[in-house]
């Protein structure tokens, strides 16, 4: 069955617990990575692509923690490491070949992320009673 090679996947995520902070950072992360990714097959903006990669060095250094967690599912679920393309980023690709394969890593690297970010377990939340609506006439 196709479902059965994913149950070590998923038992990698149901490990990975995600506070709200840091599904914000994901966001982020995500984000910088889309842009990064687009800038190296576009290059129309260079500035976007330096703006995207200080972002993601201002993410490594304030939640490196949050990073290596990724990083070792990812690695158990042989996907591609937010942390290994950060730091892999900082050196510009030199030629068209290798501008598509940092641009390839950046879309598979976002992937994870917003697959981390759907899969996550959120916890539960009181429930909020519904509003009386009151007619006005």
């Amino acid at each position: 069955m196709a479902g059965d090679h994913d149950v070590p996947m998923r038992r990698s995520f149901d490990a990975l617990y995600l506070t709200a902070s840091e599904i914000e950072t994901l966001g982020m992360i995500v984000n910088a990575l889309g842009i990064a990714g687009s800038q190296l097959i576009l290059r129309h903006r260079p500035e976007l692509y330096l703006h995207a990669q200080a972002n993601l060095q201002k993410c490594r250094g304030e939640h490196e923690e949050l990073l290596k967690r990724l990083d070792h599912a990812a690695r158990q679920s042989k996907d591609e490491s937010a942390l290994r393309l950060i730091e892999d980023l900082e050196t510009l690709p030199a030629d068209a070949m290798q501008s598509l394969h940092a641009a390839r890593r950046c879309l598979l690297a976002a992937a994870f992320l917003g697959h981390c970010i759907a899969a996550h377990n959120h916890p539960t939340r009181a429930a909020v009673a519904p509003h009386e609506h009151k007619r006005l006439n």
